[in-house]
């Protein structure tokens, strides 16, 4: 074998390594941030990546968690926001001191006639919310996204430690106000957001997206294994010359 075949193997060899990491297992439903600060008023962005298989989503369906007592959608063009209200089994004192006898247990996005989300592509739909005063409460977004050939359910809870289940359900944790809140904002729940032109956004290739942020992290992972693939392929060169 030439010395440039050995050299040209090495090199795809460790390509071949590098791309493999740098594709993410698969592409979940994902949060926009980590946390959020207790008591005040913020939003949660959920990134859809793509359809069922070969199949466009056509609605998604999100559970807002019990300790959440208002909640209110932004608007997406092309696609209808409803709520679903649910009456509190006792009434609780608001922000602003009025008393709440029912909240928004559900908020679903239906895609008008055309605008379902392809299954290449991605969309992202946020919810306003005031957080819980509850410090380290983890807060789950149990989603079930619809598609004219089926539908998925992203509502299984990570634990810490454990392995992360097939179609985790996204989720942030309530942290003390003034802490790290990941880019959360002040934003009132009580009146849905302005509309946004928020149009779908090419996937990659195979239809994954990033993964909280997963995808960066493989991608340099990816590009350190080019670098110590060059080293070892310009190693075997040198070896190489000395033999011959």
């Amino acid at each position: 074998m030439t010395t440039v075949h050995r050299l040209g193997l090495g090199l795809l060899g460790a390509g071949v390594l590098a791309l493999g990491l740098a594709v993410p297992a698969g592409a979940h439903i994902t949060s926009d941030k980590d946390s959020v600060p207790a008591g005040e008023f913020t939003s949660v962005t959920l990134t859809v990546p793509h359809g069922c298989e070969e199949s466009p989503t056509s609605a998604l369906a999100v559970q807002i968690p019990e300790s959440i007592l208002n909640a209110a959608p932004q608007v997406v063009a092309g696609w209808d926001a409803e709520t679903t209200i649910t009456p509190l089994d006792e009434p609780v004192e608001s922000a602003h001191g009025d008393p709440v006898t029912e909240r928004v247990s559900e908020i679903t996005w239906t895609a008008e006639a055309g605008n379902e989300l392809p299954p290449h592509s991605r969309q992202e739909f946020t919810i306003g919310f005031q957080a819980p005063e509850e410090v380290g409460e983890r807060l789950y977004f149990k989603i079930v996204k619809t598609c004219p050939d089926g539908a998925t359910d992203w509502i299984e809870e990570t634990e810490d430690g454990a392995e992360e289940p097939e179609h985790p359900a996204p989720f942030v944790d309530v942290v003390a106000a003034g802490a790290d809140g990941h880019g959360s904002e002040e934003a009132e729940a009580d009146e849905p957001a302005e509309a946004t032109a928020t149009e779908p956004v090419a996937a990659n290739a195979d239809g994954s997206d990033d993964d909280g942020g997963s995808s960066d992290g493989l991608a340099i992972g990816g590009l350190v294994l080019g670098v110590l693939g060059l080293a070892a392929g310009g190693t075997a060169l040198l070896k190489t010359r000395s033999t011959d």
